[in-house]
Parts: structure tokens; sequence; C-alpha cells
């Protein structure tokens, strides 16, 4: 009986005909609905304008309100993802989903596929797991601030352009968010936006500095701030700060230069290890057996893994030089 009704063609016809029924009242009733909806959008189009402002200030997350985004470790990520300038297309609860999506995938490589012992599998998964996103995003973050100091010149100097034919400083913001490329557009949109949503300048351009953690960009603000308490003249300050700006990128840049053969040493110095390593197990694989079969040998192996860690830290530290 039940086969019949399954092979009966009026049953599926008729099945078919009331989906189409259906879907076509869902579109007539969504319009209507779509229809009244724009109507009160067109009404408050003032109150929708500062609504989506203040979205756009907050950069709210699907997941803000969850358990995961109300932790003070995610409000961190979060603020990490936003300087990346990832937080559009990665929330934190996607994020630390990709970091247990590899600790997974790496533990079953190491433990299944090649045979290693649990603990070698766990340890190389936490690594990776850990490691490669954040260290993704550390670029990311990297990048975008190479590219905000490269260009942060530029945006004072057409600041004092703007200041000098009379614009206020507010109008300024506004006009770098607009001639400027990312990220500093974005930056100053927000200090700007902050502005016109009532939150005093001086409050709106601290919390971009302590977002972004750029010393040239506290020293903006702090030339800001101490021109609004005190007077000046404002265009003649920034424009030395300019100079002194772009003096500071190319000192930066010569430091960069000299120190590039002692980087290069620490790089060989720290992948010759993983190529010597990499050699034996093609060559010889039962040399480092022991390594991976004997508990002594995992003890070693983790003991290795944590001193190369702090020998490339101290390295990175000697290498790298502030001004």
């Amino acid at each position: 009986m039940l086969g019949e009704l399954l092979t009966s063609l009026p049953l599926w016809i008729g099945l078919g005909l009331l989906m189409v029924l259906y879907t076509v009242a869902t579109q007539r009733g969504g319009g209507k609905k779509a229809a009244a909806r724009l109507a009160r959008v067109t009404r408050r189009q003032t109150l929708a304008t500062a609504q989506a402002k203040v979205a756009s200030l907050r950069r709210v997350n699907p997941d803000q309100d969850s358990f995961v985004g109300s932790l003070r470790s995610t409000i961190k990520l979060r603020a990490r993802l936003e300087i990346a300038g990832m937080a559009e297309t990665t929330t934190p609860t996607k994020f630390l989903g990709i970091m247990a999506a590899i600790f997974l995938v790496v533990a079953l490589i190491f433990i299944v596929v090649l045979g290693k012992s649990p603990l070698i599998g766990l340890l190389f998964g936490v690594l990776l797991g850990l490691g490669l996103p954040h260290i993704v995003v550390s670029r990311k973050i990297k990048q975008r601030q190479q590219k905000f100091l490269k260009l942060f010149p530029e945006a004072i100097e057409l600041m004092v352009r703007g200041l000098r034919a009379g614009l206020p400083v507010a109008e300024s913001f506004i006009t770098v968010s607009k001639e400027m490329p990312s990220p500093l557009a974005e930056t100053f949109a927000t200090i700007s936006q902050q502005a016109q949503l009532g939150v005093p300048m001086e409050k709106a351009l601290t919390d971009s500095a302590n977002k972004l953690g750029i010393t040239e960009f506290n020293f903006f603000v702090t030339t800001i701030i101490l021109q609004r308490e005190t007077g000046g003249n404002l265009s003649e300050i920034l424009n030395n700060l300019a100079d002194m700006l772009r003096q500071r990128h190319m000192m930066k840049l010569k430091i960069i230069a000299l120190s590039s053969e002692a980087r290069a040493s620490a790089y060989i110095v720290g992948a010759l290890p993983f190529v010597v390593f990499l050699i034996l197990q093609f060559v010889s694989p039962d040399y480092l057996a022991p390594l991976f079969e004997d508990a002594r040998g995992n003890k070693a192996l983790i003991g290795a893994g944590i001193s190369m860690a702090m020998g490339a830290f101290v390295m990175k530290q000697m290498t790298q030089m502030e001004i």
C-alpha cells in the first residue's frame, strides 16, 4: 500500500501544485510586508541612520551577546580581529572553531595516519591549532600597521591643508576618511562618527589610540588633546609632527636594513633543526623512532621544543630595536 502511494503520479503532481501555490502566496505576503517595512523605514529615516552609525561603531557581531562573546579573552580576540581587518568575515566563535578544527586534524594525522603516540599528536595539535591562527592574525595586524604608518604623514598633511583652508578639526577628520585608503579611512571615520554622535573628541581619539596601539598615532592624539587644552597653531604643530613621523619611519627602515644580516642568521639557526629532522626522517626513520615510541623520547622531544621556542623568542628580541 505504501509503495503504491509513493509511486502514484497524481500524488506527486498534487504535492507539486501545493508547493507552487504556497510559494506564490508567500511571495505576495512577503511583498506586502516588504512594502509596509519600506514605508516605516522611510518615515523613520533619521532614526535608522543614527542606529546604523551606532551599529557600525559597536562592530556588532552575531555572537556578541552569547556566552562565548561575553568572555574577556573573546573581547580581546574581537579587538585583535578588528585591528587586523578581519572582523567583518571572522567572528571570535568562528576563529575558535578554526583553531579546534586545526587541532583535531593535526592530532588525527599524527596519531592515525603517521602512527605516532597520542602525546605527540596532542602536542603538535595544540601547537599548530593555537599557533597558526594567531600567527596569521599577527601578520595581518603588522601589515595594516605598516601601511598605516606609511600613509599617516600624508593624512596629517591633508589635515594641515584643510586647517589652513579654514576647516575645523572634525571636518578635517571627515576629509581624511574620504580621501585616504584603508586602514586610515576606517580609523578617522570612526572618530568623526563618534564625534557626530556626541562623544567628546578627546575620548574618541583616546579610544582609537588604545585600540590601535601605534606609538606614532599616540603622538598625534597627544598633540590634538594638548592643543585643545592650551591653544596654539594646530596646523603648524601637525606639519612639524608629519615631518618628524616621516623621519622616524625612514630611521626604522635604516634599522631594518642594518639588522638584516642578524635576522637572516636567526632564521637560519632556527630552521636548521627542522631541516635536519626532516632529512633524518627520510634517510633513516628508525634513528628517530625512540623520540616518538618511547616515553623518555617524548619527554626529550617536548623539552627540545620548549628550548627552541625560548631560543627563537630571544633571537627575535635581539633583532628588534625600538626608536
